[in-house]
């Protein structure tokens, strides 16, 4: 044989034959889903903090009194409760600048309740209350626990004409009357409020 024909087989070699392109790097890899999930990412993170700081804003109105105050149909109340045959005391009018800030209610059982409250104002309220209980439970439940009871006066209503004084350490007063066998108190922290509505008690159908 040959030099040629002995020539062993070429070894492969290291080196590449052919370089491999690179992968050229991308500036902005986001696609456009990609995008809309970022959206949607910040929205979660951003919607919470606007209703937490939005809520913190509504009830930082409503305790400083920004909100506006509900005015209740005391008037339709009333008449809902004549037409169901209850018996109930209430002011025929109120006094100019006050309104009912509460729906007046009825609790029926063993011991019936008729209560209403006015104000008017920030620091004038008047409550007023008929039912089954003693004088002395509605006292202390309305005016103070250790609410004492005053001297009898006379004062000309529609209701009653002999009413009893109540108060408490505090100032607040109270007067109490006994109409068709039940209790009738009215109460709030000035006098002249609370005797200013003795004056207009009625019993009477409320006019349309």
């Amino acid at each position: 044989m040959s030099d040629t024909d002995q020539q062993q087989p070429a070894q492969p070699s290291n080196q590449p034959t052919s370089e491999q392109p690179e992968t050229p790097a991308r500036s902005y890899p986001r696609t456009f889903g990609a995008l809309i999930g970022s959206m949607i990412f910040l929205l979660a993170l951003v919607v919470p903090i606007v209703l937490i700081v939005q809520w913190r804003g509504n009830l930082e109105r409503e305790v400083s009194g920004a909100n506006e105050t509900y005015k209740a149909d005391w008037a339709e109340a009333v008449r809902s409760a004549q037409a169901a045959d209850l018996d109930i005391v209430y002011p025929r009018e109120l006094p100019s600048g006050w309104y009912a800030n509460t729906d007046p209610s009825y609790k029926g059982g063993e011991e019936p309740a008729w209560t209403m409250s006015f104000v008017k104002g920030e620091t004038s309220y008047v409550g007023l209350e008929l039912s089954a209980r003693s004088a002395q439970a509605l006292a202390q439940k309305n005016v103070d626990t250790q609410a004492k009871k005053g001297d009898e006066v006379s004062i000309e209503t529609d209701v009653a004409t002999t009413w009893t004084e109540w108060s408490d350490s505090d100032g607040d007063s109270a007067y109490s009357t006994e109409v068709d066998g039940q209790t009738l108190m009215l109460w709030g922290p000035k006098d002249g409020d609370v005797r200013d509505y003795l004056a207009l008690l009625t019993t009477e159908p409320l006019k349309k």
